[in-house]
């Protein structure tokens, strides 16, 4: 029995001596295979500010902001910008940025383009983040929309004929590819015209809205010649098709055409 106590403490404290051996090495395990869980590239991808404007021009002139030190202030001659899918085109911009953000603002020619919309105006302010431009003065947007497979993708060739928006001033949402028309807005659609106070172009829709005092007359062979008094008025860009609502309480006045045959005798009855 004696000798028994005496070698009980000593393995003891030999299987305590190895139990921390092997959770100490389990710690460095973990600690050496802690970065597989999270790489380098996986975090560059989910980042917010890994968005780029690309910029071409003959002549650049960059120097921070008299009033704000903060702020740095970009002059491009003859520039042309590149964000994603859009593209903004002016003889001068003026380029205001901040912590990543970026104020663009065009004049002289300003053009702005993108898979399916081309936009000009007299003065075009653009932000990049989130991404949206005002366009100010004459200003005037050509729709035209791709042919879209089954899958839903866009197809090279445009689908249908070019509808003309044109506008006091205009919002466009080029990230999300919507756009706010306001004040005197006029669309135009090979041989029908339609007049309104505002409307709304959704380019994933293929759709144009029409607000306030809507009114249209056709020039063409459809049998919709005029249309008048409406509070609200769709028109599918993709399929051709209208809706027409008259406001609460009112009326929505429209004409068809008819074939002229009076002088055709009446078919006889058998």
């Amino acid at each position: 029995m004696t000798r028994w106590s005496l070698r009980l403490p000593l393995l003891l404290l030999a299987l305590l001596a190895l139990m921390i051996s092997v959770e100490g090495l389990l710690i460095a395990q973990d600690a050496g295979s802690a970065p597989e869980t999270k790489k380098p590239a996986d975090t560059a991808a989910s980042a917010p500010d890994t968005k780029t404007i690309r910029f071409t021009s003959p002549n650049v002139r960059s120097a921070p902001n008299e009033k704000n030190g903060k702020i740095r202030v970009t002059t491009i001659q003859q520039g042309t910008a590149y964000q994603e899918d859009s593209t903004f085109s002016a003889d001068v911009m003026v380029v205001e940025s901040q912590d990543k953000v970026h104020t663009i603002t065009c004049t002289g020619n300003p053009v702005f383009t993108d898979t399916e919309t081309r936009i000009t105006g007299d003065k075009v302010v653009a932000h990049s983040s989130p991404r949206w431009a005002e366009f100010t003065g004459n200003v005037k947007m050509v729709a035209t929309p791709k042919k879209k497979s089954n899958a839903g993708e866009m197809k090279e060739k445009f689908a249908g004929e070019p509808t003309t928006v044109t506008s006091n001033s205009l919002s466009y949402d080029y990230g999300n590819k919507v756009a706010q028309a306001r004040g005197s807005v006029v669309v135009v659609q090979k041989n029908r015209t339609l007049w309104a106070d505002e409307g709304a172009y959704d380019q994933k829709a293929e759709l144009i809205t029409l607000k306030g005092n809507v009114k249209m007359k056709n020039t063409g062979d459809e049998e919709l010649r005029e249309m008048k008094n409406a509070q609200t008025v769709t028109v599918s860009l993709e399929n051709d098709w209208i809706d027409i609502v008259a406001p609460q309480g009112g009326l929505v006045e429209f004409i068809l055409e008819v074939k002229d045959e009076e002088n055709k005798p009446a078919p006889e009855k058998k």
